[in-house]
């Protein structure tokens, strides 16, 4: 009788201890703090560039007067993806980078519109502010969308694309999830929506990546602190909600047809979030002439999985149009 009562008050406890730190969650207690982000990953060459009542997280390396190249980054991250990939072509190139809305560090947008349009507006906001006319394009997942969209809607400005991963039609709905993402992802949903564990995340990346793929606490560290900003997962579940309808409504993939400069297709044949093959990419481009680099062994995030191999493939690439 005695043990009976001692482990019911200890689930008593646990659960009272459970309830009270989700409360608390859901109160803000575990929102990151914007001006201690900003601090630690806005640090050397960034700065914040206000376009169209948005403050845009951006960074600019290399040599002023070089080819200029523009990265855009995927979902869920934000440029620090392309850190080691920077690092290598900055040495002969302007790389330009930011926080396309409503990722990363750029502040909420007061219009109140998320979208893979409404993106791509900033995005050639900010670059006619900083005076970037002509420039190869550079993206990875939603990220590319956002460059076709631009090149599309603001055309003449873009002298090469290349791209890793390509949503030219809605990411699988199908795919294996690990066990860990589908069971928790409901919970937290319904409980927590606007927070995610830092496990949540490793999770994520490591579903996304290929066996044996370490993703750093650095890596980590910046998609849980950046995506704990307030208000930070709402926009990004209204940015993916309108992507689905637009998925839904029409025919996504015929933006690929509007680009006429050469492209680069650095194909991971290891992910499986992307729907089509790499055939089938390659044919939407019906416009342009397309490279195409087959990596059986690299993943979602292969900037972060073999950036050297990536890197250097890109260059070269970069290299032989003749980028300016």
């Amino acid at each position: 009788m005695k043990i009976g009562r001692i482990a019911l008050a200890t689930l008593g406890a646990v659960v009272l201890v459970g309830g009270g730190t989700v409360l608390a969650l859901r109160a803000g207690a575990g929102e990151s703090d914007r001006a201690q982000l900003e601090k630690r990953w806005a640090d050397g060459p960034s700065r914040f560039v206000t376009i169209d009542g948005v403050r845009l997280h951006v960074r600019e390396e290399g040599p002023v007067g070089a080819p200029v190249i523009v990265l855009l980054h995927g979902s869920i991250v934000n440029l620090h993806e392309w850190d080691d990939v920077a690092a290598i072509l900055k040495d002969k190139y302007r790389v330009v980078r930011f926080d396309w809305s409503p990722y990363g560090l750029t502040a909420p947008d007061p219009s109140g519109v998320y979208s893979t349009p409404r993106s791509a507006q900033l995005m050639n906001g900010l670059l006619t502010k900083l005076g970037y006319d002509k420039f190869a394009l550079v993206a990875t997942s939603n990220g590319s969308n956002v460059g076709l969209e631009y090149n599309r809607a603001y055309p003449g400005h873009v002298t090469a694309m290349a791209f890793s991963m390509l949503p030219l039609e809605r990411p699988s709905q199908t795919r294996k999830v690990n066990w860990r993402l589908s069971w928790s992802l409901p919970v937290f949903k319904a409980v927590l929506p606007n927070w995610r564990p830092h496990w949540f995340w490793r999770a994520m990346l490591e579903d996304t990546t290929p066996p044996g793929f370490q993703p750093t606490d650095r890596m980590v560290d910046q998609i849980t602190e950046m995506n704990n900003l307030p208000g930070a997962l709402d926009r990004q579940a209204q940015y993916i909600q309108a992507n689905v309808k637009a998925f839904k409504t029409s025919d996504v993939g015929a933006v690929a047809e509007t680009v006429h400069v050469p492209v680069l297709l650095q194909w991971c044949s290891y992910d499986d979030v992307i729907s089509q093959s790499a055939g089938a990419s390659v044919k939407r481009f019906t416009n342009a002439p397309v490279t195409l680099i087959e990596y059986p062994d690299l993943g979602h995030f292969p900037m972060w999985e073999k950036p050297q191999k990536f890197a250097r493939d890109l260059e070269a690439w970069l290299t032989k149009v003749a980028v300016r």
